[in-house]
Formats: C-alpha cells, sequence, structure tokens
C-alpha cells in the first residue's frame, strides 16, 4: 500500500510523461528498421547483420531492468532515471557516429542498458499513486506509448529520405533530452523517491525469492513476456517479409507497422474504459486462448504461402490482442508484489526483454525465404501464452473460455 502522499502533479502531465519514458525504447527499436537496408550498404554487410543489432538492444535492456530494478526500491528513483536517460542520449549520438558494425553493437548495447532505467517507471506509479489507479495508470500510458511504434517507422523513413540513416539516432538523442528536461520540471529529484533506504542486499534477495517463488505472480510475467516476444520475433523478421519478400517500400512498410500500433492502442484505451471494471485476470485469460488461435491462423497462412493482405490480418490481431494481454499481465502482478514493485518490474523486464530477444534471434539466425520463420516463431509465442492463461485459470479458479462473463 502506498504509505506516501502525492504531490500535487498533474495526472494527465504526469501520465504523459511516463509515456515518453517508455516510449524511447520502441522508438529505439522502430525507428531504424526502414534503414536496415541502407545500414547494411553502409557497413558492407548482410541485412541479417542489422537485425541482429535488435536482439543486442533487447537483451542489454533486459539486463538492465534487471539490474536496475534491484536499486529502483532502494535508491532516488528519479535520479536513476534521470542518469539513465542521459546515458541514453549520449550513446544514442554516439552510435549515429559509428563507423564500424562492432561500434554500433557496442554503443547499441550501453543505449539499450542505460534505456532499462525505464524501469522505474512502473515503480513511479506505484510510488505515486498506489495500487488502486495503477491499473488505469498503466492502461493510458500503454496507449499513449503504442503511438511510438506507429510514429517511429515514419519519422525514421522520412530522415532516411532527407539526411541519412545517422539521423535517425541523434534524433533518438535528442528526444531523450527533452524527456529529461520535462522530468526535471515535472518530477524534482529531491521531491520523488522518498526516503530511499540503503541498498540491503539481504532484503534484496528476499525480494527476488518473494517474487520468484510465487507461483502466481510468475504466471502473470511470464504470460506478458511471452505474447511480447511475438512481437519481437515481428520487428525482427519484418523488414525482410514486408519490404524484401512481399516488396512493399519503406513508407509503405511504416503505414503496415502504424495499423498494429493503432490496433494495440484502440485495445488498451477500451481496456482502461470500457473494461474498466472486468477483473485483469478474467481479460488476460480470455485475451490468451484468443492469441493462440490467432498464431494458429498465422502459421497457417504463412504456410500456405497467401498474399500479404492475410499475413498483415494475422499480425494487427496479434498486436491488438497484445495491447489487452500487457497492461492486465503487468496490473494483476503488481498486486501481487507487496513492497517488491521494483524487484517485480526488473524481473518482469528481464524475462518480457530475454525472452523477447530469443525469439527475435531465432528469427534472425534463421535463413528466412518467406514468411515461415517470422510467423512459426509468433506462433510458439502464442502458444506459450495460452500454456500460462490455463495456469493462471486453475490458480485463479478463472475459466478461459467465458472469462468476461
Amino acid at each position: 500500500m502506498n504509505n506516501h502522499p502525492v504531490p500535487k502533479i498533474n495526472f494527465w502531465a504526469f501520465v504523459a510523461l511516463m509515456a515518453m519514458v517508455f516510449s524511447l525504447s520502441p522508438f529505439a527499436i522502430d525507428m531504424y528498421l526502414p534503414a536496415l537496408p541502407s545500414m547494411a550498404n553502409f557497413f558492407s554487410t548482410k541485412i541479417d547483420d542489422l537485425e541482429a543489432s535488435v536482439s543486442i538492444y533487447l537483451i542489454f535492456f533486459a539486463l538492465g531492468q534487471l539490474i536496475l530494478g534491484a536499486f529502483a526500491d532502494a535508491i532516488n528513483k528519479a535520479k536513476l532515471l534521470l542518469l539513465g536517460l542521459l546515458v541514453f542520449a549520449f550513446a544514442s549520438a554516439m552510435i549515429g557516429l559509428s563507423s564500424s558494425l562492432s561500434e554500433l553493437y557496442f554503443w547499441r548495447a550501453i543505449q539499450a542498458f542505460s534505456g532499462g532505467s525505464s524501469v522505474v517507471v512502473f515503480a513511479l506509479i506505484h510510488t505515486l499513486y498506489g495500487n488502486k489507479k495503477s491499473n488505469q495508470i498503466i492502461s493510458y500510458v500503454m496507449a499513449c506509448v503504442v503511438i511510438a511504434p506507429m510514429i517511429a517507422p515514419m519519422i525514421g523513413s522520412q530522415l532516411l529520405s532527407v539526411a541519412g540513416w545517422e539521423w535517425i539516432f541523434y534524433t533518438l538523442a535528442v528526444f531523450a533530452l527533452i524527456t529529461i528536461f520535462t522530468q526535471l520540471k515535472l518530477l524534482p529529484a529531491n521531491k520523488i523517491g522518498y526516503q530511499p533506504q540503503p541498498l540491503n542486499l539481504k532484503s534484496l534477495f528476499a525480494g527476488y525469492r518473494s517474487i520468484l517463488s510465487n507461483g502466481t505472480t510468475m504466471a502473470y510475467i511470464l504470460a506478458g513476456g511471452s505474447a511480447f516476444a511475438g512481437m519481437f520475433a515481428f520487428i525482427a523478421g519484418s523488414p525482410f517479409v514486408y519490404i524484401e519478400y512481399y516488396g512493399v517500400t519503406p513508407t509503405q512498410y511504416s503505414g503496415l507497422v502504424a495499423l498494429n500500433a493503432i490496433a494495440m492502442m484502440g485495445m488498451n484505451l477500451i481496456n482502461a474504459r470500457l473494461l474498466v471494471n472486468v477483473d485483469p485476470t478474467r481479460k488476460l485469460i480470455l485475451a490468451g486462448v484468443l492469441l493462440a488461435i490467432d498464431g494458429a491462423y498465422l502459421i497457417s497462412a504463412a504456410f500456405l504461402n497467401l498474399s500479404l493482405v492475410f499475413i498483415v490480418v494475422g499480425i494487427v490481431i496479434y498486436i491488438g490482442l497484445l495491447g489487452l494481454i500487457a497492461s492486465n499481465a503487468i496490473s494483476a502482478a503488481l498486486a501481487t508484489a507487496g513492497e517488491n514493485t521494483g524487484v517485480l518490474s526488473g524481473v518482469n523486464g528481464v524475462l518480457q526483454f530475454g525472452i523477447g530477444a530469443l525469439s527475435s534471434a531465432a528469427v534472425s539466425i534463421s535463413e528466412s525465404i518467406d514468411a515461415t520463420t517470422m510467423s512459426s516463431v509468433m506462433a510458439a509465442c502464442a502458444l506459450s501464452t495460452l500454456i500460462f492463461v490455463i495456469l493462471l485459470s486453475y490458480k485463479t479458479r478463472l475459466k478461459p473460455i467465458g472469462a468476461l462473463t
């Protein structure tokens, strides 16, 4: 329970700031996707080598969330976030200045690790508003955040056409600096964080043990992480499937990615408005079942070598359902965390992006000749989600079918 008085912060300004922080990584992942072929030419390598930079980001972002999440319960959250944003801005600029693939990989890892400071978003929400409003705030933040993948490829395409791929990363650096300025104005570091306690390793390990040993908590986290992994498989595989296999232009690719973001944003708004009084676990279970059905459809469409429109429809449905799964999984998990919200956020982040990195790597290291590889990995992620929501249905005594009734 939140024992700290909520400072006088404009509600929507706070939601906007949290969305800005949480949007940095989607921007860092999606904005440069249309530029991958151009970057491959610049570095004289294959596009698969550039797609590997997506996996690098996911791995180090997960590591950053795990380590920084451990500190989030013990030190000033706002100061931790400011430091992370500052390093993120510097690393982004250095990526734009990279002259070799190894340099790009190195600074991409630093960018991702510092981006893991966004793990404090959930902890800040809980610190300032407690359990009661966290579900609604998280839904609004997630609804705002999906605007990032919707507009990121569009911005990236425009920057690529008028200034070159380097300016995609310079723009990321500027956005991080704007976020820093906004945070300094809205959340002064000396007023947020509230009596941070010295880091106690015994208490920290006890917090990890409490989270990791709670089967219900871990089922929530793994259900959300498995569903998210399918999106990362799409991120890694879609440049080849959409641009090279189906022959769409970078601008058309941006529009197709925007459809996914619209679906996810719409589902988050439905979750926050129309379904606000429905138990999060019920929504999660039903969405997990529907996701598995969509995964089966996707892999069928790929094996039958159907036209692009069939693949797009399946992916849009997948990402839309992900919007319902993501916010409800973390909201339900936070309600079980007690005082370990920072630890839970770190565990959630490392598993979410760690599993995402595995799915991304599975796509990247496989030789893609059509949409089968990407669709197969997405279907596997959907099946994994189904397993965990069925487990939740037994633990919570809720049935997968008719979960909203």
